[in-house]
């Protein structure tokens, strides 16, 4: 028996072509090169568009404190300590490798005694550059993603939209997010061409780094089991995800057991920040009632929310692309959204998602847009200005901070907006459940 697979048939006239390991269609390759040319050019320019927009329109700063905190692991590493055994880390065993990296590069360019002087600029230009490469990585997985959901034109429109996502730019700049956000993209592209074995892996490779790219892999499972695919085929997948999960960890696990797990539950025991919806849903019952709700059971409000999306998905008839698509991102959001300690560059995992799905008319992109400036707002530009991660909206006994308040209610205004939308796009893609016209032929079931 053939194996069954959700790769979709080549279009007529456009052969299929690959890039990078990751199979393209709906275009040509001449066509597909130039595209990419495009998006790297957008990509590299707004980088250095959002610099400018911080630091001399909003005379804001461009953040790498982040980036500073990663050189301190990695110089424990140069000083020939071992991560996760002589010392803890609160990032997965994937992420020092981009901690790495940028060290290494140092080395080799002979910036070390500079750097062990005190001057961190060439580490974090090389992590600045390697963010980068991972971005345009997922414009590119965007555009390819888009030629499996609409077609060429629409694609490219959406890769244009992502590019010139400022607000996620500027974490690109300062934070690690790309190189996880870059593996979920991954993982999905794969999926939706057929390639399912590497599509687990890129899934697997992305929860070693920053865990939340492991949410897209119970999605490929039940959409694996609604087509068919073979048991043993599944099992396969499933084992080399695992297998390489266990390469990754289990030496660490076996050498301290207990800075390993301080690495995967350290998260639970930090103060609730003021970028997320839990934050804000107990500022509101605080102000009413005194009493903090929603942190303290915020990891089972994201268990509950995520068992919710998998049950809805598994009850959903449709098997098309989007509808995969559209609950993946739901998962991210949900996850988000549910987080305790929610940061604003956590926005950038959703932001190729929404340059997918908010292309189709002029009213999605000014949102897409309206989006990325609210957050660009909220990170760098307001931070200690009208909130920040000590005082939270304001110092108590301040009184009600109602700008604040205002301001954090229109973002996730369009947090929810944005699902909404999506969820509206629903039953209006090919493959979806839609009443029949008189003498209209019953539609073959879309994979």
């Amino acid at each position: 028996m053939a194996k069954k697979t959700r790769a979709p048939p080549a279009a007529k006239g456009v052969p299929e072509f690959t890039f990078l390991g990751v199979p393209v269609r709906g275009t040509v390759r001449s066509t597909f090169i130039k595209h990419l040319l495009i998006l790297a050019t957008l990509s590299l320019a707004m980088k250095l568009a959002t610099i400018f927009l911080a630091t001399n329109i909003f005379s804001s700063f461009v953040d790498i404190f982040d980036i500073t905190y990663y050189l301190k692991f990695a110089l424990r590493v140069y000083a020939g300590q071992v991560p996760y055994v002589q010392f803890s880390i609160d990032y997965p065993q994937g992420a020092f490798l981009s901690i790495l990296l940028p060290l290494v590069l140092v080395m080799i360019t002979g910036g070390m005694p500079a750097l062990l002087a005190g001057n961190p600029l060439g580490y974090a230009g090389f992590h600045q550059a390697l963010m980068c490469a991972f971005d345009l990585g997922s414009a590119i997985l965007v555009y390819i993603i888009g030629l499996r959901l609409y077609g060429e034109k629409r694609a490219f429109w959406a890769g244009i939209l992502y590019t010139t996502a400022f607000s996620a730019a500027y974490f690109v700049l300062t934070k690690y997010d790309a190189y996880p956000t870059f593996f979920l993209l991954l993982a999905v592209a794969l999926f939706l061409y057929g390639r399912e074995t590497g599509a687990y892996l890129a899934g697997a490779f992305g929860f070693l780094v920053k865990w939340y790219p492991v949410l897209a892999l119970p999605y490929f499972l039940i959409l694996d089991l609604k087509v068919g695919v073979g048991k043993a085929t599944i099992r396969k997948n499933l084992g080399l995800s695992i297998l390489l999960v266990l390469v990754f960890t289990l030496p660490f696990l076996l050498l301290n057991p207990e800075g390993f797990i301080e690495t995967y539950t350290i998260n639970t025991g930090f103060n609730t920040l003021a970028h997320g919806f839990i934050y804000y849903l107990d500022f509101i019952t605080r102000s009413i009632t005194g009493v903090a709700v929603f942190s303290p059971i915020s990891i089972l409000l994201a268990v509950i929310a995520e068992i919710a999306l998998l049950y809805w998905f598994y009850r959903q008839p449709r098997t098309d692309p989007f509808t995969l698509c559209a609950f993946i991102f739901f998962a991210v959001a949900a996850f988000i959204l549910t987080n305790k300690i929610a940061s604003p560059q956590y926005l950038q995992w959703i932001a190729p998602f929404m340059a997918l799905f908010l292309v189709g008319s002029a009213a999605e992109v000014i949102l897409f847009y309206i989006a990325q400036l609210w957050w660009f707002l909220e990170f760098p530009v307001l931070y200690n200005v009208i909130y920040n991660n000590i005082t939270g909206y304001g110092p108590a006994g301040a009184g009600f901070p109602a700008g604040t308040f205002l301001f954090f209610t229109v973002k996730f205004a369009l947090v929810f907006a944005i699902l909404w939308v999506v969820y509206r796009k629903l039953p209006k893609i090919p493959g979806a459940e839609a009443p029949k016209k008189a003498g209209a032929e019953t539609p073959k079931k879309a994979r």
